[in-house]
């Protein structure tokens, strides 16, 4: 049984919260936020849990054996480090860090030991990613060629003190939401030779931005990643794919019937859109209470969650200088 000390009380806590309690070898037993509102969040989410104000304190006096950081980018390193010195077992929500040196340090530092990491890469748990992964290991598609996502929402307005909106914090619609496809098409065709992005970008009072990146892989393929959070409040959220090879081609767009549409090569008929039996968010804390519990290394590394930063930094430096960026140019 693991015995999870929860840090944060906002949107993702209450999304991990919610998950623990359909995982039987887990627990919620202490929750850490600054919020005025970690009494109502414990009371609803986590009843039994005791509460703190001070994350370090939890760590140095509630009964867990991991902790689950679900707070701003920037303290992620901290909380990291603090939870590792303690000896416990680690999940960090992403992206991993706000910069290149600020990863390389969590890497580091869970290297050099013995406990469990993983972050939340959570698009790999959701099934019409994971259904394309498969038929594309199975050569079902045959070589890849292009490779076509979007991510489209309006601006973040919840999270403490804005701060999504404080691109020196969240790092923008880049790292904080294309990440999900950028670790994504990493973990299906390779590692990213250069990446070319720009960013449109204003001001209503929230952070607006609209991205388009262009991902030249190492072995030739590519990959276009358009992100926004320029949508008007109200507007649903909305993701899709087209990964196209020399022998099919799959697509998926949730404002479609299908949940994968399936042409050319590839086998199969269409997979209509059904309710999830399970939540992605629970099915990847599943998989790190499984590594935690047994020993195991989980699916998304240390150096995966790096990339996945290096990448969204190296979109975000493409967009100031108008020029393709390499991900290991990337500085602190």
């Amino acid at each position: 049984m693991q015995r999870i000390g929860l840090v944060g009380s906002g949107f993702m806590a209450t999304t991990h919260a919610t998950s623990y309690q359909e995982i039987d070898d887990a627990e919620v037993v202490a929750v850490a936020s600054l919020s005025n509102d970690k009494e109502a969040f414990a009371a609803e989410n986590t009843p039994d849990a005791d509460v703190y104000d001070n994350a370090e304190k939890m760590m140095g006096e509630a009964d867990v054996t991991a902790i689950d950081i679900c707070t701003p980018t920037p303290t992620h390193r901290p909380f990291v480090e603090a939870a590792v010195e303690h000896g416990f077992n680690v999940f960090c929500e992403k992206p991993l860090a706000r910069t290149a040196k600020g990863a390389d340090a969590i890497v580091d530092t869970v290297n050099n030991t013995n406990v469990t990491f993983m972050t939340g890469h959570v698009l790999r748990y959701f099934p019409e990613y994971t259904e394309a992964k498969r038929r594309i290991d199975a050569g079902e598609v045959g070589t890849l060629g292009t490779l076509h996502t979007e991510r489209f929402s309006s601006p973040p307005r919840y999270g403490s003190n804005s701060w999504f909106g404080d691109k020196k914090q969240s790092g923008g619609v880049l790292l904080d939401m294309a990440i999900h496809d950028f670790d994504y098409l990493r973990w299906v065709v390779g590692e990213v030779d250069h990446v070319f992005a720009r960013t449109a970008e204003w001001d209503d009072g929230h952070l607006n931005q609209h991205s388009s990146v262009l991902l030249r892989f190492k072995d030739g393929t590519v990959g276009h990643v358009e992100a926004s959070w320029g949508y008007p409040e109200g507007s649903p959220f909305t993701t899709s794919y087209e990964i196209a090879g020399d022998e099919g081609l799959l697509e998926f767009d949730t404002r479609d019937e299908n949940a994968v549409r399936i042409s050319g090569g590839a086998e199969g008929a269409n997979a209509p859109t059904s309710p999830l039996a399970k939540s992605p968010y629970t099915k990847e804390l599943e998989h790190f209470i499984d590594c935690a519990e047994n020993g195991c290394d989980p699916d998304i590394s240390p150096d995966d969650a790096r990339q996945a930063v290096r990448i969204a930094l190296a979109a975000i430096e493409s967009s100031k200088h108008g020029e393709p960026i390499s991900p290991t140019e990337v500085g602190a």
